[in-house]
């Protein structure tokens, strides 16, 4: 990356950490009922909160809220940003190929946009990639110079300061001293330019004066270790390599006095770094100690976890058995094949053969069953249908003689008997309690678990769930009832309504699983 840990070194551990988790929190908080606006802002802030930590956290955070929540976004700007962020997350994990893959996409996005900032640090990554997974400093420095290109056009000096760094490094591993000492020259007139970056001058100094060294410029890298003793505290990290880079130089000029006491500073700071690491190691080894015994209690735990999958799978067996022997006496008695149940008994693979068998049995009784259902169901109907039509002969007959008797004022009592016993005669209750018990013959339970399902349902309501359930078509429920179909499919659609399904959903297939 741009080393912005090096420039940064101010940045406030607590502060880092609260900032990922204001993101996570806020992430959390609003998830998917913020609006695109705020969602983006979140986004753009926790880019360049990023940007400015290089916090890995924050960028885990980040890349999991985006994925867990599936957000899609249409800005050209939002879009490169997230894909830079996983193109850095491919560069954490090493992956160069995926992370190559990403920075272009990213890259033709900010160009669209005109992004200098993103199109900077796209190059500047690409240039550690080639630095650091290919060795090709040449790829690198070239990289390196395009970014600093883009970084110039958007004033972005910070960028910019970080990208000479590491053409300043890479000068030095190329060898080439000279081109190491230009670049190097670029960052301390940057320094100047930006607050809070003077911790990169120990470094810059020290490189110098390396430098310096190898081409034979003592007296300039003797003021370069100056400066750096200037600015390198005496617990700073970097003292060590201080002391051992001004001991070499020292060696050079046959100083071997001054020489011998560095190298002595050299090897107490690396025997406090030993110290400090062998408590490290110690504070990682009693850390480490109590996640063996975490371990093992989690050990004994799946123990005691598997013994009850043994015991359930002793169960299911003892179950299986029970099973088969049932399954025996079952053929034995049906089929009255006691040489094959014999045989299949003693030979599993016989035992399957025969159970796929009388699957195929009763596969083919299934279908007969449900063929005789539906035989059953245009039965009834048909009955139905002839009960219907027999309903409106005698509502003619009471119609003409409704007519008859407002025509005739002397009417016989008889007729008016007889018109009486005929309207009596099929009412609708009885038909419809008639056609309830002929239908559950068929479907059991039918209306009661309809009624748990939709309770609001009227009588021809229940009527037409039946006609759907029986697969019959609107045009013939149409022909059925007397009605038009249009009719017919209003009915069912307000049935859908009241049942709570969408307009997508199947009415036959939830009725069918009653």
């Amino acid at each position: 990356m741009m080393y912005a840990l090096v420039l940064r070194g101010r940045i406030k551990k607590w502060g880092v950490i609260l900032s990922v988790y204001f993101c996570c929190f806020t992430f959390q908080a609003q998830e998917k009922k913020v609006d695109d606006g705020d969602t983006n802002k979140e986004i753009v802030k926790s880019f360049y909160d990023f940007i400015e930590s290089e916090d890995k956290g924050l960028l885990d955070s980040l890349l999991l809220h985006i994925r867990r929540n599936e957000l899609k976004f249409e800005e050209d700007t939002i879009n490169s940003k997230i894909l830079y962020l996983k193109a850095v997350n491919n560069l954490y994990l090493l992956r160069y190929d995926d992370a190559e893959n990403f920075y272009t996409k990213s890259f033709e996005l900010a160009e669209k946009t005109n992004d200098n900032l993103l199109m900077g640090l796209v190059y500047n990554d690409r240039g550690v990639i080639a630095s650091k997974s290919k060795r090709n400093y040449l790829k690198a420095e070239e990289h390196y110079n395009q970014a600093i290109e883009y970084f110039k056009r958007g004033g972005l000096l910070v960028s910019e300061l970080g990208t000479y760094y590491n053409l300043t490094i890479v000068g030095k591993k190329q060898g080439d001293c000279e081109k190491s000492l230009k670049y190097a020259r670029s960052c301390l007139a940057l320094i100047e330019k930006i607050p809070n970056s003077r911790d990169l001058l120990k470094l810059l100094y020290i490189i110098k004066a390396d430098c310096n060294i190898k081409l034979g410029n003592y007296q300039e890298a003797q003021k370069d270790f100056i400066l750096a003793d200037s600015v390198i505290s005496e617990d700073d990290p970097q003292r060590s390599l201080f002391y051992l880079k001004y001991a070499k130089y020292h060696e050079l000029r046959n100083d071997y006095s001054e020489a011998n006491e560095l190298y002595k500073n050299v090897i107490a700071l690396r025997n406090k770094e030993k110290r400090e690491t062998e408590i490290s190691l110690k504070e990682a080894f009693e850390r480490e100690l109590g996640l063996e015994n975490k371990l093992k209690s989690d050990k004994e735990l799946v123990i005691k976890s598997q013994r009850r999958v043994l015991y359930l799978g002793a169960l299911i067996i003892i179950l299986l058995l029970i099973s088969l022997i049932l399954v025996y006496f079952l053929a034995k008695k049906n089929k009255e094949r006691s040489k094959e149940i014999f045989k299949l008994n003693t030979n599993l693979k016989d035992l399957v053969f025969d159970l796929k068998e009388k699957n195929i049995a009763l596969e083919d009784t299934k279908d007969e069953i449900e063929h005789l259902l539906n035989l059953n169901e245009q039965t009834l109907f048909s009955r139905m249908l002839k009960i219907s039509a027999f309903k409106d002969s005698i509502e003619k007959l009471n119609e003409e003689v409704d007519c008859y008797i407002e025509s005739n004022e002397d009417v016989p009592i008889y007729l008016m008997s007889l018109r009486n016993k005929l309207e009596a005669l099929v009412t609708e209750e009885e038909l419809w309690e008639d056609f309830k018990v002929q239908f559950e013959k068929i479907r059991p339970n039918f209306f009661n678990k309809l009624k748990k399902v939709a309770p609001s349902l009227s009588v021809n309501d229940l009527k037409h769930c039946t006609y759907i359930v029986s697969n019959l078509k609107s045009k013939e429920v149409a022909q059925l009832i007397n009605v038009s179909p249009r009719s017919v499919e209003t009915t069912r659609y307000r049935i859908k309504k009241k049942i709570g399904l969408e307009k997508d959903d199947s009415l036959f297939e939830l009725l069918n699983e009653l």
